[in-house]
């Protein structure tokens, strides 16, 4: 509605006796012809933007709706003294059992994030096969097969949830931008590249949601056009490729520093947290 607002300000005269909400849904039945601007930036706006920020956030809700994961810090909003209308987010350790041992170890939260992202995907590729059943639609299998392959709804949400056990296991302040924004991304540029979100039904070019060039069409393309696509699926390629390795690293560094907060800074949180914020610095030095 607002690219409709800014590039087709026109269509809202229609308002009265068609209501605003549906008036992009109708635009084929009331035959108005929007501008290419138009669909490329409410196509962008809700495929790239809106829609990964509702699947991501949807994976991290299922989450917290189907498990009580296992935290060291509980996270609460407390108003300000000074104003009431500010608030600051405020961290408390658990309190715990005596013996009992305090959590040291993220597999809980790697393995509810999988199973959640899988089944969003179960269910979306599912959708997807059933609907590519024309005559003229080849390689069926190859698809089928493939579509549970495309790593993206994984590789997301474990992003998400690495973050998530940063906040709750070692006790690093993170908003729920932060949380979602790398995974959001990620998501958006697939997005941007030709995967489909879930709002959307058509499947009746599988293969550019894979990355692939459909196999019963002859490419006529010329060496530089070849080479084109080639580095472009290669740098994609490299950058699933990275994420993935973000996603092992984060892994095993946050598993690292959970069990050195109960052993080499146990009753120093001040000083973990210091540590923290040292590695954080060094790391953004090393970037530059």
């Amino acid at each position: 509605l607002v690219t409709f607002l800014f590039w087709e300000p026109n269509i809202f005269k229609l308002s009265p006796k068609i209501p605003v909400p549906v008036l992009p849904w109708v635009v084929r039945e009331i035959k108005y012809r929007p501008k290419r601007i138009t669909l490329f930036m409410a196509d962008f706006l809700t495929s790239c933007f809106a829609s990964p920020i509702i699947e991501e956030y949807t994976k991290l809700f299922m989450l917290h709706l189907s498990v009580q994961l296992p935290r060291n810090f509980q996270w609460y909003i407390k108003k300000s003294t000074k104003s009431k209308k500010r608030r600051r987010r405020r961290v408390a350790e658990v309190v715990r059992q005596p013996n009992e041992p305090e959590v040291t170890n993220i597999n809980s939260y790697i393995t509810h994030m999988l199973a959640i992202s899988l089944g969003m995907k179960l269910c979306d590729v599912v959708r997807r096969i059933l609907m590519y059943t024309k005559a003229s639609q080849q390689n069926k299998s190859f698809y089928a097969f493939f579509r549970g392959l495309y790593p993206i709804h994984e590789l997301c949400g474990t992003m998400t949830v690495l973050a998530l056990a940063k906040r709750n296991v070692l006790g690093v302040d993170m908003a729920l931008w932060q949380i979602l924004f790398p995974a959001v991304f990620i998501h958006g540029m697939a997005n941007f590249r030709g995967m489909k979100p879930i709002f959307k039904w058509n499947s009746a070019t599988p293969w550019s949601e894979m990355q692939l060039s459909p196999w019963n069409v002859a490419d006529n393309s010329t060496l530089p056009q070849l080479l084109s696509k080639c580095f472009t699926k290669l740098m994609w390629l490299i950058i699933l490729a990275r994420v993935l390795g973000y996603c092992i690293k984060n892994y095993y560094l946050i598993s690292r520093q959970a069990v050195k907060r109960t052993t080499t800074y146990a009753g120093k949180q001040a000083a973990f947290s210091a540590e923290l914020e040292t590695v954080k610095i060094l790391k953004k030095t090393k970037d530059k």
